[in-house]
């Protein structure tokens, strides 16, 4: 298959590659990612919508799937919502997250966390390259390899522990883009090395699709394929289908805290 071509790892950036002096900065590649898909003016549509479907397979060939609805302001990706299966919705505006079940609010001391990693880990991957700026989200260490044949441009993103709430993605990450287009090719990680004995399995996600929104690409059909430590496919794989429509503007009621909400209507 043509997604056993490199593996997006640490082994993957060769040292003699690399020419000092003539790297661009990190951030003028991420600059260069979301204009290259008409992402600078997306901010003007204030909230986007994201209907989302997941198809997961197993390396066994079980089978499974997921839906979920996200709200997300593209102006700053600072205020972000998921309505999920059971009647759970998260929230989050700036640093403030929240949940609720059947509309019940949790005010179980670790929600704020929790709710806080989930958001993140669920809407990273889909919200590429847009989400390269989310806050939390470090780029560095610019380097170059040849993917697929393309000349490329990697990126590493060391996740910090508290930015998602699994610890099998709080390591670093991997992101090609190519050199000429500034398209993203591929991102993916290994699981940390003090994990590897229970957790052996990475992850590589691919942008398959887009839709445009008010000329602005957006993904649509995100795959993630399961990876060994070797960097081999393992026949797990998630193909994620999303369809974007521009919401409007920003609602107090789809991100803010419904304590701090129900205080300031009452006052």
């Amino acid at each position: 298959m043509r997604y056993l071509s490199i593996l997006l790892s640490i082994a993957a950036l060769v040292p003699g590659t690399v020419i000092a002096g003539q790297l661009p900065e990190p951030g003028e590649i991420v600059d260069k990612a979301i204009a290259a898909v008409g992402g600078d003016g997306l901010a003007k549509l204030e909230v986007l919508r994201l209907v989302v479907s997941e198809e997961k397979t197993q390396h066994d060939g079980k089978a499974s799937s997921n839906d979920y609805t996200a709200y997300v302001d593209m102006s700053d990706l600072k205020s972000m919502r998921l309505e999920m299966a059971g009647g759970i919705v998260l929230g989050r505006t700036g640093d403030d997250a929240w949940a609720t079940e059947m509309g019940v609010y949790d005010e179980r001391p670790q929600t704020p966390y929790m709710a806080n990693g989930t958001l993140n880990q669920t809407l990273f991957p889909i919200l590429l390259p847009y989400s390269l700026r989310m806050e939390g989200v470090w780029v560095k260490e610019v380097g170059e390899i040849e993917w697929e044949g393309r000349p490329a441009w990697t990126l590493l993103i060391p996740f910090a522990k508290g930015f998602f709430t699994s610890p099998v993605l709080t390591t670093n990450w991997r992101i090609a883009v190519d050199k000429e287009t500034f398209e993203i090719l591929s991102v993916g990680f290994l699981p940390p090395p003090d994990l590897r004995d229970v957790q052996f399995m990475g992850v590589r996600y691919r942008i398959l699709k887009y839709d445009d929104i008010e000329g602005a690409r957006i993904p649509s059909q995100v795959l993630a394929i399961g990876i060994n430590l070797e960097g081999i496919e393992s026949g797990a794989n998630r193909i994620t289908k999303i369809k974007p429509t521009a919401y409007g503007p920003w609602e107090a009621g789809l991100f803010v805290n419904p304590l701090r909400l129900e205080a300031l209507e009452g006052e």
